[in-house]
């Protein structure tokens, strides 16, 4: 089997257009997290828990005169609670159909239209808050909707378009859009609230999902053999890596399906990880600002950090993850079974420890930093380990 180069190969354009479709995707889920708390009237977020200490303030950056035009709402603790969670509740009934459309309708049509919706609510989501929190947490339940199906979506492509020794890479590198869209758009987010105006963070992220629609549809596709301007020498490659790996049978096996203990030990791995890590994606950039007393500017930054941490760590563990099942011969199993670990034990006692340090800045967003960083083994442990057992 002679590999074909990655350089400008149709599967690395892929893998490139991937990144930055979820680079967006984690862009407009996260910039309400910051907008947030420019949206708030001050002092409302606290009201109810007074037993914890808050730390003094330690703010030393020169005050720019900053903008206060974007209108401000009286939500407590709770109703930001409700806002900030309701993408979830969309996002969670579009995963298992999302698989099933995929497998129907091919995931470029769904993975580009899950984008492209999610963007047009971005777009909307000032006028759903001036309408009321109803509309707004509306509003975000659809966006989560949309993209409640761009995962089963990639996946279901790269099922027919990543080698199986090059899955970590083409993985890796489409997913780690995640983390750097939480990277830039955090501290992006906070600095147009603080130069500009809360709305201009909905209108510029959803603006970009927009175009980056159009490249998608007219880019990419969904098989190798669909692809316009893919070689002959790299669609044999990309088939006859796959050949053994496709199943024949068109029916799904539903009961050995539910039955199967390697499906169920990912669904608890998958459970367990995401609990931290969007735990932290949707309240860390409140903690700063109400625990830690960081202002807006420096908040975006410091919540940025520890998704920047784990891009990297995705980027680097993929690569390291292929190297040790090619070159030094280790099991797929062992290798999974290695980073899941090092990406689960790693994040939780930084974690933990993270809430005993109390008002030691330096350490705290070095603890969160560490933990979200080690995070990023998981995407070549448990994340990839549905193609193993199951590529088709």
């Amino acid at each position: 089997l002679v590999s074909v180069p990655a350089c400008c190969s149709a599967r690395y354009n892929l893998a490139l257009l991937a990144f930055f479709g979820f680079f967006l995707l984690y862009a407009l889920r996260v910039n309400l997290s910051v907008a947030l708390v420019d949206m708030v009237e001050p002092n409302t977020s606290l009201a109810k828990n007074t037993t914890s200490n808050v730390c003094p303030e330690h703010s030393s950056t020169i005050n720019v005169p900053r903008n206060t035009t974007g209108k401000k709402y009286s939500w407590d603790a709770d109703t930001q609670g409700w806002i900030l969670g309701s993408f979830f509740y969309g996002y969670i009934i579009t995963q298992i159909p999302g698989g099933y459309l995929a497998s129907k309708m091919g995931g470029k049509l769904l993975l580009g239209f899950g984008v492209f919706g999610t963007s047009v609510f971005t777009l909307l989501t000032p006028l759903a808050a001036n309408l009321g929190v109803g509309y707004l947490i509306a509003v975000r339940a659809l966006e989560g909707l949309g993209e409640g199906v761009t995962f089963p979506a990639m996946h279901s492509m790269w099922s027919s378009w990543a080698p199986p020794l090059e899955r970590s890479k083409l993985l890796s590198i489409s997913y780690a859009g995640a983390q750097l869209g939480t990277v830039v758009s955090l501290p992006l987010s906070g600095l147009i609230c603080y130069y500009m105006n809360w709305v201009y963070v909905f209108y510029i992220f959803g603006a970009l999902g927009v175009l980056w629609f159009f490249f998608w549809m007219w880019l990419v596709s969904d098989t190798p053999e669909t692809h316009r301007s893919i070689s002959r020498p790299e669609i044999e490659y990309i088939l006859s890596s796959l050949k053994d790996q496709l199943s024949t049978q068109k029916s799904v096996p539903w009961r050995p399906i539910l039955a199967s203990l390697p499906l169920w030990a990912i669904v608890v791995a998958h459970f367990s990880y995401n609990w931290t890590f969007y735990t932290l994606l949707t309240l860390l950039p409140t903690y700063m600002k109400e625990i830690l007393r960081f202002d807006a500017q420096e908040n975006g930054f410091l919540s940025a950090l520890p998704y920047f941490g784990c891009w990297l760590c995705i980027i680097l563990s993929g690569q390291i993850a292929d190297y040790l099942r090619e070159k030094q011969n280790l099991s797929t199993v062992c290798v999974r079974k290695c980073f899941t670990l090092i990406g689960m034990i790693g994040p939780a006692v930084f974690l933990v420890a993270a809430g005993f340090i109390g008002c030691n800045y330096a350490l705290a967003v070095a603890f969160v930093t560490i933990s979200t960083t080690l995070g990023g083994f998981c995407t070549s442990g448990y994340s990839i380990n549905h193609l193993d057992i199951a590529p088709s």
